[in-house]
């Protein structure tokens, strides 16, 4: 048993056996080689594809051509790194760090992860797809106070100024001294006016209202009565809240007052227990 077993490998050591070994040898050295140093012996990596077109390249259909680039359709298929990192999904060309040529992102059980109002910021995407985060409150919300008291006179549109914004973002611009609000995107907003009149007789027609710039018809209005007579620092509290409809960005309107008799809309009521702004307008895009 011994002799056979001894006897059996000698007698392999044959020229055309060792002739056979030493290609082997080479072979396994060249796919170390090119495994563990790939940028020592090739530029660019293709699988189902012998014309990669990127330094990692996935032909998952096979159905690109040999030469040249692949037409938009086959590269519907295709999976790319770049030598700059970008990962490209359905292109071969990847502008950003991501590039998903088309069809929907989804992750899976993402709620397991759930974010944290106020902090947190809202991703959303350009006209061109490009993914980004805002700070949604930033780019939402309109709100600012009466300047001044202003006398109001009977059956007149008197346009309230307000001063500079307290909160306002990107969609809106407002002029203090004409009191025209420009709506810088179309879309649903939604409008609260608060307003308080004093100096006004028992039944005055307190009327708050928003007019488009050109001047026409009222885009929302709203009014009631006063029970009884209102004077000096405290008066009749009204509030009004409609939804307006922008239609294209550069959109005017102005907020308006309109009672009936001579009256007073307060910046700031005083009472006992201290003082405050009272008349304001707060817009939220919806």
């Amino acid at each position: 048993m011994i002799y056979l077993f001894f006897h059996y490998h000698i007698c392999n050591f044959t020229p055309a056996y060792l002739k056979k070994k030493k290609q082997m040898k080479i072979t396994l050295l060249a796919l170390v080689n090119a495994l563990a140093f790939p940028t020592l012996t090739i530029a660019q990596v293709g699988i189902n594809t012998s014309n990669p077109q990127a330094a990692f390249h996935v032909d998952a259909a096979k159905d690109n051509p040999t030469t040249g680039s692949p037409s938009v359709l086959q590269q519907a298929n295709d999976f790319v790194v770049t030598g700059t990192g970008n990962i490209g999904i359905g292109t071969t060309v990847p502008t950003d760090k991501l590039d998903v040529s088309s069809g929907n992102v989804r992750i899976r059980n993402i709620n397991s992860n759930i974010g944290v109002g106020g902090n947190d910021r809202v991703v959303v995407a350009d006209a061109n797809g490009v993914l980004k985060t805002i700070n949604f409150t930033d780019y939402s919300l309109f709100h600012a106070r009466l300047t001044a008291s202003q006398s109001l006179t009977t059956l007149s549109i008197t346009t309230l100024l307000f001063s500079t914004p307290l909160a306002t973002s990107p969609f809106y611009s407002y002029n203090t001294s004409t009191g025209i609000l420009t709506f810088n995107q179309p879309g649903n907003y939604l409008i609260t006016l608060q307003a308080s009149f004093s100096n006004a007789a028992a039944g005055t027609q307190l009327l708050l209202g928003v007019r488009p710039v050109p001047d026409a018809n009222y885009l929302g209005r709203g009014s009631h009565y006063n029970a009884t007579a209102t004077s000096g620092t405290v008066g009749e509290l009204m509030n009004y809240t409609t939804m307006l409809v922008i239609p294209t960005a550069g959109y005017q309107i102005r907020f308006t007052a309109a009672p009936n008799q001579n009256c007073t809309v307060l910046a700031t009521e005083t009472g006992s227990t201290g003082s405050g702004n009272v008349t304001n307008v707060t817009i939220q895009k919806i």
